[in-house]
């Protein structure tokens, strides 16, 4: 077992042996860089240099662990691959209560995780992907994306203690050998230094390359920023699609994640006012809540564009009428993300304008892109331990005790090399 304290760009690892992230900054210098509260001055204090350098180093962390209690690896004519956006793990519980008692779940090969804490205080200071991948019996990969100075933002929970480690990013679980992995940077669309949730780091995606069932096969979890411009998020998925060319990543290749497809462009408050003028243009909130479903016909365009160029296909590896996130009226969640970036009486507007759609309205946020592959259809394969193929699908509104499990919902895929 190898202990890597920090990495930082290393490029593709080769996972021949285990990789432990043991340490994270001392609070106290955690505490001394939480003092500024810009970039500018914290860059440059004198003083400052080497703890600077084990804090950037410590955003590309990189963690692969394998189980003590691996699952089955039995021969299969299809891989099913489920990825989520598991809001930090913060309800953790339920995360593994889904896995144990979802039979589709429970028959994933590979799981694509976005939001990902590990020993972060609003999450019980839990290694989080090493929780899950030790609950199925999969080997896991982590790569980090930020070190968070505080507790999170208004939505997550407010603890007492400290962050143990502070670190936050994507992980790739799977049921088969992960050979090699790279976390590596996408573009940066905004300083999160001095954003609502103070952090140091940026956007990172991860790749692995897992020895599956029916030969190597590329995996690439994807989160791109919903704090931006869809130019900007289009930008980030040529830099992700650059990125795996560089490497060599040979067909087949699984593209998942969180691609927040919002439609809206949040590169700034001008820019947010004149997107909702071309909506009230263009149909007001009927065209706009239509787009939400339909984000790659108009406004998210360039993250289609620059998947198909690289040869991607996304439509057949997603249940397009199903979306993956709700707005909801009258709930804290849905409610303060608005209140982060337009006055308070938009939320009065938004529960008038969508009493049509009963105060709910789907958006779909996250989704597969595959190369080399197509996705099954339902029963299009049935294994000998009656495991069958399903077409694309999406699990709504996972819940636990009556609570939703995450603000976003799992969705699922299974495929076979073309």
């Amino acid at each position: 077992m190898r202990e890597l304290a920090m990495t930082s760009a290393l490029g593709p690892v080769d996972l021949t042996e285990d990789l432990v992230i043991r340490g994270g900054l001392p609070i106290e210098q955690v505490h001394r860089i939480r003092a500024f509260t810009r970039r500018r001055p914290y860059e440059a204090a004198a003083d400052l240099s080497e703890i600077r350098a084990t804090a950037d180093a410590l955003t590309y962390a990189l963690e692969y662990r394998r189980p003590l209690r691996a699952a089955p690896r039995p021969e299969r004519r299809f891989v099913r691959a489920l990825s989520w956006n598991i809001e930090r793990g913060n309800r953790l519980d339920g995360i593994l209560q889904f896995f144990a008692r979802t039979h589709a779940a429970q028959c994933a090969d590979v799981i694509l995780l976005n939001e990902v804490d590990l020993g972060m205080a609003r999450s019980g200071n839990k290694n989080v992907a090493a929780e899950i991948a030790h609950a199925v019996g999969f080997e896991y990969v982590f790569g980090n994306s930020y070190l968070c100075l505080g507790h999170g933002d208004v939505r997550d929970p407010v603890r007492d203690e400290e962050n143990a480690l502070g670190l936050h990013g994507n992980a790739i679980l799977s049921r088969y050998p992960i050979r090699r992995a790279e976390t590596f940077s996408i573009a940066i669309t905004r300083d999160k230094f001095e954003s609502s949730e103070r952090r140091l780091g940026h956007k990172k995606a991860l790749w692995a390359e897992i020895d599956g069932p029916l030969g190597p096969l590329g995996v690439v979890a994807t989160h791109l920023d919903p704090y931006a411009s869809p130019q900007q998020r289009a930008e980030q998925m040529n830099d992700v699609l650059a990125t795996i060319a560089t490497r060599g990543l040979a067909d087949p290749i699984l593209l998942g994640g969180d691609l927040n497809t919002t439609t809206y462009d949040l590169k700034s408050p001008l820019r947010l006012v004149l997107n909702l003028l071309a909506k009230l243009l263009r149909g007001g909130f009927p065209h706009a809540v239509g787009s939400y479903m339909r984000p790659f016909e108009r406004y998210e365009r360039g993250i289609r564009d620059a998947l198909v160029r690289a040869g991607f296909a996304i439509e057949p590896f997603n249940a397009m009428e199903q979306g993956t996130l709700r707005y909801e009226v009258g709930t804290f969640d849905s409610e303060s993300k608005v209140r982060e970036h337009v006055p308070g009486v938009m939320v009065k507007l938004l529960e008038y304008k969508l009493r049509p759609w009963n105060g709910v309205t789907p958006l779909k946020l996250d989704w597969f892109a595959g190369r080399g592959l197509r996705p099954a259809h339902d029963d299009e394969f049935v294994e000998v331990d009656g495991r069958a193929s399903r077409a694309p699908g999406v699990f709504e509104r996972t819940r636990h005790h009556g609570a939703h499990i995450s603000d976003h919902d799992p969705i699922l895929v299974d495929i076979v090399p073309t």
